[in-house]
């Protein structure tokens, strides 16, 4: 986990645990609902306890990218 998905400085040291890292990203897709008037707070508990349960993780680019810079969610495109 550290090596793929923890957010890294310039110096590719984490600067993040993988409890924030699961918050980053519970948050992050959590915040689609703000959108639609949606419960965020609500989804971004519920989003979060899956993955700290791990019953659910997303796929790799949203680990490694949501919630940061360059936002690229998918893993393919056609």
């Amino acid at each position: 986990m550290e090596r793929r998905y923890l957010a890294k400085d310039a110096n590719g040291v984490p600067v993040e645990t993988p409890e924030q890292l699961f918050e980053r990203v519970a948050a992050n897709v959590a915040g689609a609902e703000a959108l639609y008037n949606g419960d965020v707070e609500g989804w971004r508990d519920r989003f979060l306890a899956l993955m700290e349960r791990l019953d659910f993780l997303p796929n790799s680019p949203t680990l490694m990218n949501a919630g940061r810079e360059l936002q690229q969610l998918s893993a393919c495109f056609v």
